[in-house]
């Protein structure tokens, strides 16, 4: 377990859709914004039970990274959630976010803090040993099957290819 992580709403959502929100145990403390759960919660998404668990560590925003998070939706023209994730990881000084959102991912880079999507947290828990390759492959293939993450067959097929060469180094 290493990492604490700031996440918006995508990766709860996928994960949650295909049965992986355990991964969410690989990091160490996985902050949301309360107005990320709130996303979550009030719209009844995938992933409103699993945002309760210990895994998770609810956050408000102080009133600067409010500022700041109103700012960045406005600059960037991101939902003012996706703001909150931003202004989190700056005032926090964490530098691992877990998002979904080709937009907050440029975003992110751009401000020299490191973005992993659900991909990232599948392969990650499969390299800590918290899932099989099995149920690693499985997941990829649910990711593009059953959730509602916009993501091609060649994305998955690629995520594979990584996963099997990590697999095929590790002897």
């Amino acid at each position: 377990m290493a990492n604490n992580v700031i996440s918006d709403a995508g990766p709860i959502i996928h994960l949650s859709q295909i049965g992986m929100s355990r991964c969410f145990s690989i990091f160490k403390t996985v902050y949301v914004p309360r107005e990320v759960y709130h996303e979550v919660k009030v719209c009844q998404l995938p992933g409103n039970r699993e945002i309760e668990s210990d895994m998770f560590e609810i956050v408000d925003l102080d009133s600067n990274q409010k500022d700041r998070s109103e700012y960045y939706s406005n600059k960037y023209e991101i939902s003012v959630e996706d703001g909150t994730v931003i202004a989190l990881a700056e005032g926090l000084e964490i530098n691992l976010v877990l998002t979904d959102d080709l937009d907050v991912r440029d975003v992110l880079e751009s401000h020299k803090i490191k973005p992993v999507g659900s991909m990232g947290v599948l392969h990650r828990a499969y390299r800590e040993r918290l899932i099989t390759f099995r149920e690693t492959i499985k997941s990829l293939d649910d990711l593009l099957e059953t959730s509602t993450l916009y993501i091609t067959s060649r994305m998955i097929e690629n995520a594979k290819h990584t996963l099997m060469d990590y697999d095929s180094a590790q002897g």
